[in-house]
C-alpha cells in the first residue's frame, strides 16, 4: 500500500511543494503593481507548471524557472516570477506541478475617481501613543493664558491640542506579519501599501532566500536583498497614474524606515545607501526621483566621499531641477514656487563609510527640539552635541515649506505628503523625557501649520497617527526645581540582580520627573509580589508624585514651555515612567480631519489607512458636507478647550510662520 502511495502522489510525500511568496490577507486597489513569485521546494527543474489567474493559463507570462537554494539548506530549488503585474478586480492565483497545488486570493480594492482631485497630507508620529500625545499637551498647554491664570485648571484645559482638536479619531491595530510588536518598517509598509510585511521590510514582501542575506550580509549579498517581490505604494500609484507630487519631510535621518516606506523597497532597513539610491530613480517609476520634496537629516547617504559607490546625488538631484539646502537659512532663502527641494540639515559629526559599504558609520539624524531651543536638559539626559550644525529647520517650518513647494507649480495638481516626527520615538528608546515630550510638542504644531493650509483647502484630507507605540506612562506631578532638575551628579548608583546579569542604574535627582524601567521604583515594600521586600525607598521618592496641575512657564510665547522656573512658577512638572526602551504592541491613535475624514472613526488596523485614504479620494461631498453641519451645530455639547468650528490652535510660532 505504502508504494502505491509514493507512485499516485509522490509530490506529497517527497516533500516537493510549490508556495506563492505573498500573505494570505493581501489586499491591493485595481491597478497597484505587485511582484508574483512562485517557489517551488524539491522538484526538478524541468517539472510542468501550469499558472492560472481566475482559471485563465498564465505560465508563459511568467520567468523560466531559475534554479536557487531556497532557506539556504543545500538543496537544489527554483522559482518563477512575473514583476510588476496588477489586478482589476479579487483574484484568485493557482499553481500547480505533478500532485502539488497551491492557490492564494488576492482581494482588489477599487480606486476610486473623482474630477476634482484630492491632496493627502499624513501625519506620523514614531512611537507616538495615548501616553505622549497626553504628554505634550499637559506641558504645553498648563502654560498660563494672557491673562495670568493657568491653561490647566480644576481639570480643564483653556486650549487643547491641535491633534485634540481633528473632529474625527479612531484606534489603529500596528501588528507587523509575524510580530505581536512591530518596528518602523513593517508599519510604514502596511500604510503606504496596505499589506503587512516582516520588521525591516520596506515595500516588500520576506522571501524564501531572505536567509543569504543574513548569512552575507554584505556586498556579497546585495542581490538576495533586491529580489524580493516588491509591492507598490500609494506614493508611487499616484504619481505614476495620476500625476499627483510626492513629498516627505522627517525629523530623522531620511533614508530612515518610515521614509523608505512610501518610496523604495528593500527588505533590510539598515541599506540606507540602496535606499537613497531609489529615492533617486526609483525602480516603480520608471527610474524617475520617488519625491518631488524631501527633508530631513542624513546628508551621509548622498555624499560622494561617504557612499561605498562614490556617486554624487546631490548633484544629480540638481541636474534634475531639485533646490538643494543643507540649512534653514538656506530652506528660507528658496522661493515658495519653487517645485522641487532636497533638504538635508544635518550630518553625524563624525561619520564615513561603513564597514561592509552598504551604510554610514552613523546615521544623521536632527537634533531634537529641546536642544534646537537651546534649554537646558535635565541631568540624566544628555548635553547636545549639535557641532556645527545648529541652523536646522524646525518641523513646522519644513512642513509650510513642503506644502508651498507641493502645491506651487499651478495649484491644481494634486499631492500626497508625509510628516515625520522622529524622535518622540528615538528618545522613548533613550528614556529621556525632555527630549521626547518637546517633539511631541513640535509636532503637534507641524499639524497645525497644515490645519491651517487645510481650513481653505477642502480638498484635503488631513490625517495624524503614529506607526506604533512605547511604554512611557503618566505617573502625576513632581514638585523639583532647577538644581535638582539640572544637576548632572549622580546622588547614587542602584544595582540590580537579575537572570541576565548585573545591571547598574546612575540615578539622579531628576529621577523624580523621569522614572526609568531598572529603578525598582515603587511606593511598595514588595512591588512585584515576590514575597521579596524591594529596595528601601529613598526621600526622592517621598516627594516624587502629588496632587494638583503642573505650572510651566512659556515666557516667549513660542508654545515651548522653557522647563525652567520663573518668578516662583515652574517647579510643577509632570512626572513620567519608562517601562522600557522598546516599542509595544498597543494601539495608536489617529485623528483625521477634510475630505473624507469621517472614514477613520472606530477601531482599525493600519493597513485600512491607506485603502481608506484611497477612498477619501472619491466623491465624499455628502458626507463631509454632514461632519462639517455636525461640527458647527451649537446645540451640540463642547468640550472645554476645544473650538466650536474645529479651527486651528494658533500659536506665536516663529519657526512655522513667516
Amino acid at each position: 500500500m505504502l508504494r502505491l502511495l509514493l507512485f499516485f502522489v509522490p509530490g506529497v510525500l517527497l516533500g516537493q511543494t510549490l508556495t506563492w511568496v505573498i500573505p494570505e490577507r493581501t489586499r491591493l486597489l485595481a491597478g497597484q503593481r505587485v511582484d508574483l513569485i512562485l517557489e517551488a521546494r524539491g522538484f526538478p527543474l524541468a517539472a510542468p507548471l501550469r499558472i492560472t489567474v481566475n482559471g485563465e493559463v498564465w505560465t508563459s507570462r511568467f520567468s523560466a524557472p531559475e534554479p536557487v537554494d531556497l532557506d539556504c539548506d543545500g538543496v537544489a530549488d527554483w522559482r518563477v516570477r512575473l514583476n510588476l503585474t496588477s489586478f482589476s478586480g479579487s483574484t484568485l492565483l493557482r499553481a500547480e506541478s505533478g500532485a502539488a497545488v497551491t492557490e492564494r486570493k488576492i482581494e482588489v480594492i477599487p480606486l476610486p475617481a473623482d474630477s476634482k482631485q484630492k491632496n493627502i497630507i499624513l501625519f506620523v508620529g514614531d512611537g507616538t501613543g495615548w501616553a505622549y500625545r497626553d504628554a505634550a499637551r499637559i506641558v504645553a498647554k498648563s502654560v498660563p493664558g494672557p491673562d495670568g491664570k493657568p491653561g490647566l485648571a480644576e481639570g480643564f484645559y483653556r486650549q487643547l491640542q491641535n491633534l485634540d482638536q481633528m473632529p474625527v479619531t479612531g484606534s489603529v491595530l500596528t501588528h507587523s506579519l509575524r510580530s505581536l510588536v512591530p518596528d518602523s518598517s513593517s508599519t510604514a509598509s502596511a500604510w503606504s501599501t496596505g499589506n503587512k510585511t516582516v520588521d525591516g521590510a520596506s515595500g516588500v514582501w520576506p522571501d524564501g532566500t531572505d536567509c543569504h542575506l543574513a548569512a552575507n550580509f554584505g556586498p556579497e549579498g546585495m542581490p538576495w536583498a533586491a529580489d524580493n517581490p516588491r509591492i507598490e505604494t500609494l506614493w508611487e500609484l499616484l504619481k505614476r497614474t495620476r500625476g499627483y507630487r510626492t513629498g516627505v519631510v522627517t525629523t530623522a535621518y531620511v533614508a530612515d524606515a518610515t521614509s523608505a516606506g512610501e518610496g523604495s523597497h528593500t527588505i533590510n532597513r539598515a541599506l540606507s545607501f540602496e535606499i537613497a539610491r531609489q529615492y533617486f530613480e526609483n525602480p516603480l517609476l520608471e527610474g524617475k526621483p520617488s519625491y518631488d520634496v524631501l527633508m530631513g537629516g542624513g546628508l551621509e547617504d548622498f555624499e560622494s566621499g561617504i557612499r561605498q559607490d562614490r556617486r554624487d546625488l546631490l548633484s544629480e538631484f540638481r541636474a534634475r531641477g531639485y533646490r538643494v539646502a543643507t540649512t534653514a537659512k538656506e530652506l528660507r532663502a528658496i522661493p515658495a514656487n519653487q517645485p522641487k527641494i532636497l533638504g538635508l540639515f544635518r550630518k553625524p559629526n563624525k561619520v564615513a563609510t561603513g564597514p561592509l559599504g552598504l551604510n554610514a558609520t552613523a546615521n544623521g539624524n536632527m537634533d531634537v527640539a529641546y536642544d534646537r531651543l537651546g534649554l537646558i536638559r535635565p541631568g540624566s539626559e544628555p548635553l547636545p552635541e549639535m557641532g556645527s550644525w545648529t541652523d536646522q529647520p524646525f518641523l513646522p517650518e519644513m512642513t509650510r515649506r513642503a506644502i508651498e513647494a507641493l502645491s506651487s507649480p499651478d495649484r491644481k495638481t494634486p499631492f500626497v505628503l508625509l510628516v515625520e516626527g522622529a524622535s518622540i520615538d528615538k528618545q522613548s528608546h533613550r528614556n529621556h523625557a525632555a527630549g521626547t515630550i518637546w517633539d511631541a510638542i513640535e509636532f503637534d504644531q507641524a499639524v497645525g501649520v497644515a490645519r491651517e493650509w487645510i481650513s481653505k483647502r477642502p480638498d484635503t484630507l488631513l490625517l495624524a497617527t503614529a506607526d506604533h507605540d512605547q511604554t512611557m506612562s503618566i505617573l502625576g506631578v513632581a514638585d523639583i526645581g532647577d538644581a535638582d532638575l539640572q544637576s548632572r551628579e549622580p546622588i547614587y548608583e542602584m544595582v540590580v540582580e537579575s537572570p541576565i546579569g548585573r545591571q547598574r542604574a546612575r540615578v539622579h535627582a531628576d529621577i523624580v520627573t523621569n522614572v526609568r524601567g531598572p529603578y525598582n521604583w515603587s511606593a511598595r515594600e514588595d512591588p512585584n509580589s515576590s514575597g521579596v521586600p524591594g529596595p528601601p525607598r529613598k526621600k526622592e521618592q517621598a516627594r516624587a508624585l502629588r496632587g494638583g496641575f503642573p505650572d510651566y512657564q512659556d515666557a516667549n510665547g513660542d508654545g515651548y514651555p522653557e522647563n525652567q522656573e520663573a518668578d516662583g512658577k515652574g517647579r510643577l512638572r509632570i512626572a513620567v515612567g519608562f517601562r522600557t526602551g522598546e516599542h509595544a504592541g498597543s494601539n495608536v491613535p489617529v485623528s483625521a480631519e477634510g475630505a473624507g475624514a469621517w472614514l477613520f472613526t472606530g477601531v482599525m488596523d493600519q493597513t485600512d489607512l491607506m485603502f481608506k485614504m484611497a477612498a477619501a479620494l472619491g466623491d465624499t461631498r455628502v458626507e463631509d458636507e454632514l461632519l462639517r453641519r455636525i461640527q458647527a451645530n451649537r446645540r451640540n455639547p463642547v468640550t472645554p478647550g476645544k473650538a466650536a468650528n474645529g479651527t486651528p490652535v494658533r500659536t506665536q510660532n516663529r519657526f512655522g510662520t513667516r
